[in-house]
């Protein structure tokens, strides 16, 4: 966003700490997320018809774009496909997160604050429509926004439409914050069953044997703890396998996989595996 002097911030959210300390929670600024999010934008311009279509977070002093969609992809290509920060002093979207209702600006140059706007003297933006993400608990942790160099107003329908959009957006959010959080603590619970069984151990140790569960080949020499603990086994081909102790704690964990110990595992294939061993705790 063009900086600008005269252009007047918005205040903070009445909640604004507790708004931040639930964006916190999101673990999404900072991350490369795009893929995840661009739908929401896509859809955003393919309702609207304006030029362009953003999706953002906005922390105590900066707005952060989660995605980016324009016409012809011109904004992707200025901005070489990396995340755009904006400050929150300078951001029209700031004041949209003030309200639960979408902020409907057909001519910006009209409006008493945003013709101050950095991009709107510029000719950049002319029609603003910015539409509140609200979460569950009635946090709102950014926007959809939309925005045209020439004088554009939304149909009731389109409002309509952006504003389930937007609901939608907001629920994938808090779905997000929820399984991170579920993650954790079934993280946390299948190293403590695995501490229990094995006594005292390291996260060597558990990473070792959820490779193991993955099916993934692990040097025999890193498996003695665990050979000792008779949780695993050399197998005559010089392979190290679970045995039937090892099987009923793999369960116990809740990483039981249809792959284990059918193959050889190595590589990429591997890690996707022990990614899917973890993200089964998510399912439990």
């Amino acid at each position: 966003m063009i900086p600008s002097e005269n252009f007047k911030p918005a205040p903070m959210t009445s909640n604004e700490d507790r708004r931040l300390e639930a964006l916190k929670k999101l673990g999404v600024i900072g991350t490369d997320q795009g893929d995840i999010f661009d739908i929401y934008s896509e859809l955003a311009l393919e309702v609207s018809g304006f030029f362009a279509a953003t999706c953002s977070l906005i922390d105590v002093d900066t707005q952060h774009g989660i995605s980016l969609c324009s016409l012809n992809g011109e904004l992707e290509k200025m901005t070489e496909g990396k995340p755009v920060k904006v400050e929150r002093a300078q951001s029209p979207c700031a004041y949209t997160i003030l309200t639960p209702e979408p902020l409907l600006v057909p001519d910006c140059r009209e409006h008493e604050i945003f013709k101050d706007a950095g991009a709107v003297k510029a000719g950049m933006i002319v029609a603003y429509a910015g539409f509140p993400i609200i979460n569950k608990d009635n946090y709102v942790f950014g926007t959809i926004c939309l925005f045209d160099p020439k004088i554009k107003k939304l149909k009731n329908q389109e409002i309509k439409l952006l504003e389930k959009l937007t609901k939608r957006l907001a629920h994938q959010l808090d779905t997000q914050a929820e399984q991170k959080a579920i993650t954790a603590e079934k993280i946390s619970g299948a190293i403590g069953i695995f501490t229990e069984t094995v006594g005292e151990t390291s996260l060597s140790d558990f990473n070792y044997f959820v490779n193991l569960c993955a099916g993934r080949d692990i040097e025999v020499a890193k498996c003695e703890k665990l050979k000792n603990q008779e949780l695993c086994f050399v197998t005559d081909n010089g392979f190290v396998e679970l045995t039937d102790k090892g099987l009923k704690l793999q369960f116990k964990m809740g990483i039981q996989t249809k792959t284990l110990n059918k193959r050889k595992v190595e590589g990429e294939a591997a890690n996707i595996l022990v990614d899917s061993m973890l993200s089964e705790l998510e399912a439990l």
